[in-house]
């Protein structure tokens, strides 16, 4: 087997390599971290300012919300491809802070790069910041607010905390109450069941338009589910009785006959009237049961339909699955697997049902019962773009909410979590008699990010704002933050500016071992692909497939010595 040497050398001599070591390769991780990092910088904090974002297809996006942005970003470089899993993983497990994880490990890589030019070594600064990761868990519980955030005022507070700057501040707070109302809907006991909210979009209005359903909202044009539109047909119905069949409602076909053979008109009389029975058989059971609206998984017979109609009940066929269990939540109504099963007893109630058009849009509207436990929210917007973009703050909104609702603990935003680590660290560096030293104070520094990019987009100073915290803290105002809204430095969390533990721990985490991954990597390998010239047959890489693959394409191998 040949020397590992040797395999190097006959590879980059066949120019099947490209290889870039030490200093340079990571130069250009950081580079790329800090590039990162610059371009989310001025969406963190109540002032952030949105981008437009123009793709290969044409299409412009236009957001402030930093998981939007990087979605939407064709990342190439592996270490800002890095730092994008980072976010996505934050925004996935916690609902926020996908920003702050981003910003904080780009500072943390450019404080390394300042350790640099120091003489430190990659292993002391990796080692240095994970103590300084290390202690920093290990005191953000001591700076919870305390007390259990299980009231609506508190929960709205954190969901507004987690939707600044996205909306103007009437639509803000409308969007955070409707959150926090949508979440205690759903809670039971110390469970929040997310399953039992529905995100519905309608473009038109505004996001202040957005309201909260005690039910379910169906789409009619997202849905496979189509209702008879006949004028004379109700379009609401009060105290409504509901029946939900999991059968196709008509005619039953023999499923071991292909085809029926009539001799004569006798016969045809006969079979005639075999399906009038059968049509007349299942309308005399809806009816019986006391039906307004019947909602069926699969189809409905057009004659039978129209017979419905005349009665006044509406009929829904081709209901999704996934609707009729939420139907079946909303109603407290039973599905059943056959017509003849249908019962008053297995009817779900509700105070309405109604068909409404909404900018265009067809809606069936299914609400009103005081033990649903299936709630909608029907999100507004100006365009469809403007949709996808409340549904996911939304969602984010959501799950910090739960996340406050289930473990209770909060720290107070507006950077004061930040600046009250970074004096922790600093206090700590000092009992170390090692370089690490130098790591843990750069990592405090690199904690001050936040608040130093919180007053910028506020249009402060931020060598002031820093100094005046950092004394507003030593004189053990733990809790003054920068409050953007309007550039005042403050007790924060009486301000109503909190987020769940979760999203802090996650993020300072994530960030830090983002940075310490790309701080080990001293050998960087790009390899062309395609020609077989410089591929060693003999020697097995170990690696599998996907390795240094990334959604947008192949990227340089990492390799960390």
């Amino acid at each position: 087997m040949p020397h590992e040497g040797t395999r190097w050398a006959r590879q980059l001599r066949s120019g099947g390599l490209d290889r870039t070591t030490g200093r340079d390769a990571r130069r250009a991780n950081i580079a790329a971290g800090r590039a990162l990092a610059a371009t989310l910088r001025t969406t963190l904090g109540p002032a952030g300012r949105d981008k437009l974002l123009v793709g290969t297809d044409g299409l412009a996006v236009v957001t402030n919300d930093g998981a939007s942005i990087l979605d939407r970003m064709e990342i190439e470089h592996p270490a800002a491809s890095l730092l994008y899993d980072v976010a996505s993983k934050q925004a996935e497990q916690v609902g926020d802070g996908t920003t702050t994880a981003v910003l904080l490990a780009g500072a943390l890589l450019d404080e390394a790069e300042d350790l640099f030019e120091l003489g430190l070594r990659p292993g002391t600064i990796t080692a240095g910041y994970h103590r300084a990761c290390d202690r920093a868990l290990e005191t953000l519980p001591t700076l919870t607010l305390g007390g259990e955030p299980t009231d609506r005022e508190t929960l709205v507070a954190v969901a507004r905390t987690s939707i600044t700057g996205k909306w103007s501040e009437p639509e803000a707070t409308h969007i955070a109450e409707l959150a926090a109302d949508a979440v205690l809907a759903v809670r039971d006991d110390r469970r929040v069941d997310r399953h039992r909210i529905t995100l519905q979009g309608v473009p038109g209005g505004s996001p202040g338009d957005t309201e909260l359903v005690d039910g379910l909202v169906i789409d009619m044009e997202e849905s496979s589910a189509t209702a008879d539109e006949a004028i004379h047909l109700p379009r609401r119905f009060a105290d409504a009785r509901v029946a939900l069949v999991d059968a196709p409602l008509g005619v039953r076909k023999a499923s071991a006959t292909r085809a029926v053979t009539v001799e004569d008109a006798d016969g045809l009389d006969a079979v005639t009237a075999h399906e009038e029975s059968q049509l007349r058989e299942q309308i005399e059971r809806i009816a019986d049961a006391g039906t307004d609206a019947v909602f069926c998984q699969q189809a409905v017979d057009d004659v039978l339909r129209s017979r419905l109609v005349r009665r006044g009940i509406l009929a829904v066929e081709r209901t999704r699955r996934d609707e009729m269990h939420k139907l079946a939540r909303a109603t407290g109504g039973t599905l059943v697997a056959d017509i003849e099963e249908l019962a008053r007893d297995n009817l779900g109630r509700a105070g309405v049902v109604e068909r409404r058009r909404l900018a265009g849009r067809g809606l069936t509207i299914v609400r009103g019962n005081a033990e649903s436990e299936q709630v909608s929210l029907l999100l507004r917007g100006g365009t469809q773009h403007a949709i996808d973009e409340t549904r996911r703050v939304v969602r984010n909104c959501l799950t910090v909410v739960t996340l406050a609702l289930l473990y209770d603990d909060l720290l107070p935003g507006g950077g004061a979590t930040e600046v009250a680590l970074a004096a922790d660290l600093r206090d700590f560096a000092v009992g170390l008699d090692s370089r690490e030293q130098l790591a843990v104070e750069a990592a405090a520094r690199a904690l001050e990010a936040v608040p130093r990019t919180l007053a910028e987009n506020a249009g402060l100073s931020p060598i002031d704002v820093l100094a005046d915290l950092r004394a507003r803290h030593d004189g053990g105002d733990a809790t003054v933050g920068i409050y953007a809204a309007d550039g005042s430095i403050a007790d924060i969390a009486a301000r109503g500016v909190v987020e769940p533990l979760a999203v802090k721990r996650r993020a300072i985490a994530g960030a830090t071992e983002a940075a310490n991954v790309l701080l080990r990597v001293d050998d960087v390998v790009a390899a062309r692909g395609g020609d077989a010239r410089g591929h060693d047959h003999d020697h097995d890489h170990g690696i599998g497939d996907d390795h240094g693959r990334h959604r947008h394409g192949s990227y340089p191998w990492a390799i960390g010595h």
